[in-house]
């Protein structure tokens, strides 16, 4: 089996193939290795995209790089991963996909950015410009001629003899097709144009469109140019179109394969991870794998199927509960499976990432979660480590759902990822009440171990205030423990009580903590897997007198938490919001439910381990086939958010937080760019909290990513106090 190059080019291959055509590769890129081996780091991707095209492009064209080109580039990229996730590509070679990809995505692209260059600035007629029979670059200097009243070359150059008939002849050379001129002599040309004749910001914009276009039709036979001149509305490429093109092209081409098709399908039928299996499966699916495995070799030398035995094999192995021996299976199907496997990629990265996680294979993990978010299925983290701690437990909780136990073939060995590891103890609150505290090392680390297998190592205090553990906690504060000791999530003894106090309306402990002093650090620190703060627990439990206590010992009003990046007053805001509106909490709650998440409430759900949503968080058909669950569940957190917050409460928080300083312009990104503390409360309508936040400092004229302002956003909302409140001042 020859290796050969994915049928759908790589982010890197059409990264190097742009950045060529334009002539801005930058020595010491990581353009040439992200084309030849694929998405290995995630943010080398992200880096090129903006140090090599965008500001490559920059130092050409100016604003228009950041302006035009940068969201350009980002809408592109999200479409052609739409279209890489979209259909398996199992039976065609790169020669077979390309052409279809060029004339339906890459080419309707290209033409989509001209028109809105041309739209944004004066340059050639786009007509000439993509017309086969004329020279792009030689159409871009006519216009130049056209600027000047004669050849530009002439006006910049005067002369006949020495350096003037050079720099001429090299003009000419452009004009005539000879040479093509690169994005540092077009630089240098427009310089020159602005210091002889007037500033032409476009001036460089087309001679680098048109001198592109030009290295893109040697490379391409003269192929492109008449592509995009059929694009008359040179739209953005239609997804319905290039995914009826592609699939049709598969199903023919997998027509000449009836050796491979028909058993394909059976086995991936019998191999099913959630299907009860009969006595025997195990053994005749595995003689039907090598069978179809070797038939392939036969008529398939490329290998284009040949992820799908891989992963046949591992699923095997998988469903015999040995996970030691599905791994490198996985290994190699995900390999071979990048940029061919369309939507399958998603459930081949889910299988390999929990047999990964729950083995403690790292370097494999990293492999999966650098192409997730290279492909979207993970939200890119922030902090710029690619795999976090706690996602091995998110990831390795998921075998068990990934490959439950009534899917596993009846002969297969006990499936280790269903009980906890031999030899671990476990403990519960009962057995926890009677443990006494070591008074001698009161910052003593503990192990605590859960029913479920998983191990914590936590400073004691920290343990006894989870749990509300009064006695124990005092006795260790008594005895001079440190408060500002925290566990390896980031986790203070202060946090872990304010959520033992919102579970349960137990106050002593967290009274107990408040009263001591502490570090400014450990009062802002954020966990690392939900980022939470104590502030925002304290705004989650409701309690005033809780949260004037943080912000006397130094608790940041503008430290954005929770996995949206919130800030305190913004959140608080949202939870007066639910309080005063719950059937619309309710009808929200219910529709993210069904619908599948977008990237950050994704995100949130992997980081606040609701297991039903899957290894990505985007998993919706739990509440989809169980409509009654997701309804009860829904009527208990409203009830529960309800019971617990009052207006007055939420209200006298809202002043203590601005009267500590907090922000009520700040702006977020999420859900709606641009969104304010102060237009949310616009949204709610309720009038004395806007008027609270405008004596504040609150401006209600600043506009959102949409345009909106607070004026259009109470319009929108039927936000009849807050409008009139705005009309009268």
């Amino acid at each position: 089996m020859t290796k050969a190059l994915p049928p759908y080019p790589r982010f890197g291959e059409c990264i190097a193939v742009l950045a060529g055509t334009l002539d801005i590769n930058k020595a010491g890129s990581d353009v040439g290795r992200l084309a030849r081996e694929g998405d290995f780091d995630w943010e080398k991707l992200d880096g090129v995209i903006n140090e090599v095209l965008v500001d490559g492009s920059r130092r050409v064209i100016g604003d228009a790089a950041q302006s035009i080109l940068l969201p350009w580039l980002v809408s592109v990229r999200e479409a052609y991963t739409r279209v890489v996730l979209d259909v398996p590509l199992d039976s065609l070679g790169r020669s077979d996909a390309q052409p279809i990809l060029m004339e339906k995505f890459f080419v309707p692209a290209a033409a989509n950015l001209l028109q809105q260059i041309h739209n944004a600035m004066p340059g050639p007629s786009l007509q000439l410009l993509l017309a086969k029979e004329l020279d792009p670059v030689q159409v871009a200097l006519e216009w130049l001629d056209s600027l000047v009243g004669g050849p530009v070359e002439k006006l910049l150059y005067p002369g006949s003899t020495g350096s003037a008939r050079t720099e001429q002849e090299k003009v000419r050379k452009w004009r005539n097709g000879i040479d093509l001129p690169s994005s540092q002599s077009i630089q240098l040309f427009c310089r020159k144009l602005d210091e002889c004749w007037r500033k032409t910001p476009s001036c460089a914009t087309w001679l680098l469109i048109a001198s592109a276009l030009a290295r893109l039709e040697r490379q391409t036979a003269g192929s492109v140019r008449p592509l995009m001149l059929s694009h008359p509305d040179h739209s953005s490429p239609v997804g319905n179109s290039i995914h009826a093109i592609l699939s049709e092209l598969v199903k023919s081409a997998g027509s000449i394969w009836p050796e491979l098709a028909e058993p394909g399908r059976k086995l991936w039928h019998d191999l099913q991870r959630t299907s009860p299996k009969q006595v025997g499966d195990q053994d005749r699916t595995w003689r039907e794998i090598q069978s179809l495995e070797s038939t392939a070799a036969a008529i398939d030398p490329e290998g284009r199927s040949a992820y799908h035995y891989e992963w046949m094999k591992g699923r095997w192995h998988a469903m015999s509960g040995q996970y030691q021996e599905a791994l490198p299976h996985y290994e190699q199907a995900f390999e071979l499976a990048c940029y061919r496997a369309g939507h399958q990629i998603k459930e081949l990265v889910s299988e390999g990432s929990c047999i990964a996680a729950f083995l403690g294979k790292k370097p494999f993990l990293k492999r999966l979660k650098h192409v997730g978010i290279a492909l979207g299925l993970f939200r890119k983290p922030e902090s710029g480590t690619v795999l976090e701690d706690w996602e091995f437990d998110q990831f390795a909780q998921q075998l068990s759902i990934r490959f439950p136990a009534q899917g596993r073939f009846v002969e297969s060995q006990n499936d280790l990822s269903a009980q906890p590891m031999e030899g671990w103890l476990f403990i519960d609150k009962d057995t926890l009440s009677k443990t006494l505290p070591d008074l001698k090392a009161v910052n003593r680390v503990r192990a605590v171990h859960f029913a479920n297998g998983a191990v914590r190592r936590w400073p004691q205090l920290r343990l006894f205030a989870t749990f509300g553990l009064i006695e124990q906690t005092k006795a260790l504060l008594d005895a001079g423990a440190s408060v500002d000791d925290l566990d390896s999530s980031g986790a203070s003894a202060l946090l872990c009580a304010l959520q033992h106090a919102e579970a349960t309306g137990q106050r002593e402990v967290v009274d107990l903590l408040l009263a001591q002093p502490h570090h400014i650090a450990t009062i802002n620190a954020p966990t690392q897997r939900k980022r939470l703060t104590p502030l925002m627990c304290a705004i989650d439990l409701g309690w005033p007198h809780v949260v004037e206590a943080l912000v006397a010992q130094g608790a940041d009003v503008e430290k954005r938490a929770l996995t949206d990046n919130q800030s305190p007053l913004y959140y608080l805001v949202s939870q007066l919001f639910h309080k005063i509106n719950p059937a619309r909490m309710a009808s929200s709650l219910l529709e993210k439910m069904m619908e599948e998440p977008d990237v950050v409430l994704q995100d949130t759900l992997r980081r606040f381990g609701v297991g039903m949503a899957g290894t990505f968080g985007s998993d919706v058909s739990g509440p989809r086939s169980h409509p009654e669950l997701a309804i009860a569940a829904t009527k208990l957190s409203v009830s529960r958010h309800i019971t617990r917050h009052t207006v007055s409460n939420l209200m006298r928080i809202a002043a203590d937080l601005l009267k500590a300083g907090a922000n009520p312009n700040a702006p977020h990104t999420y859900p709606v760019p641009g969104r304010t503390p102060l237009m949310l409360a616009a949204e709610i309508d309720l009038i004395e909290l806007f008027d609270l936040m405008i004596r504040h400092d609150g401006n209600p004229l600043i506009p959102d990513s949409m345009g909106q302002n607070c004026n259009g956003i109470a319009i929108a909302f039927g936000s009849r106090n807050v409008y009139n409140y705005l009309q009268r001042n």
